[in-house]
């Protein structure tokens, strides 16, 4: 099988990391089209040029034959097309349908179940670091409190405890005992909540080895590398 020729359009600073790292450790020839923040933060406009939507990451196919382009968008869906497409020697897969079927589904949780109530505990730990006078800081504090409280809070903890039960019952890793897809896509969500002080190594020991374990391989290196010869900081 000819394989296409393979772009990531990669944002610095961002999710899109874990798409390298995904393409090095299948051993895959493939170009970064970097792109940089604006002063708001944000994707440039130029990512709508490749998605109407303009967020990153963006991996485009291009037909070495007829030259033809395809362009697939969100990290769970990019990660699902590579691993069928493109993992024939099951580097990352498993050959039985049910491991499988179990990567599948934790390409979805990622984004689905845990990321959502990570992102809300995030943006009220920053609301509670504003530089906001009192009394309307007392009363920020009051309300972010509460929400986290009655929520987010409640639901990390949530999270936290499954993933923390499937790594044990699956030899140290999200899938049967190997490396998959499933680990390296949790593991932005899962080293943000470490270094926000969301999870505490103490409290959820083995999602700590986990990480140390999976970060420990060649490809994550290789990926970093190529990520700061792009603007990234790692």
């Amino acid at each position: 099988m000819t394989l296409p020729i393979i772009r990531v359009h990669w944002l610095d600073e961002s999710r899109a990391f874990r798409v390298l790292w995904l393409l090095e450790h299948l051993k895959l020839d493939y170009e970064i089209i970097p792109y940089k923040r604006n002063e708001g933060y944000r994707a440039p406009d130029e990512l709508k040029k490749v998605h109407p939507l303009g967020r990153s990451p963006l991996i485009e196919l291009e037909d070495r034959e007829t030259g033809k382009k395809k362009i697939l968008a969100e990290s769970g869906y990019i990660f699902q097309y590579v691993l069928q497409h493109f993992d024939k020697s099951n580097i990352l897969s498993f050959s039985s349908t049910d491991s499988e079927e179990k990567v599948d589904y934790f390409l979805h949780y990622v984004e689905g179940s845990l990321q959502p109530p990570l992102m809300i505990e995030f943006l009220l730990s920053m609301v509670k670091k504003a530089p906001i006078p009192f009394p309307l800081s007392y009363l920020t504090g009051k309300i972010t409190g509460k929400i986290s409280e009655k929520y987010s809070q409640g639901e990390v903890k949530n999270q936290f405890d499954f993933l923390e039960g499937e790594i044990a019952k699956n030899g140290g890793y999200i899938v049967d005992g190997k490396l998959s897809g499933a680990d390296i896509l949790l593991s932005f969500p899962l080293q943000m909540a470490f270094e926000r002080g969301f999870a505490k190594p103490v409290e959820y020991p083995g999602m700590d080895k986990w990480l140390k374990t999976i970060t420990s391989v060649d490809s994550y290196s290789a990926a970093k590398q190529k990520a700061n010869a792009h603007g990234g900081k790692f």
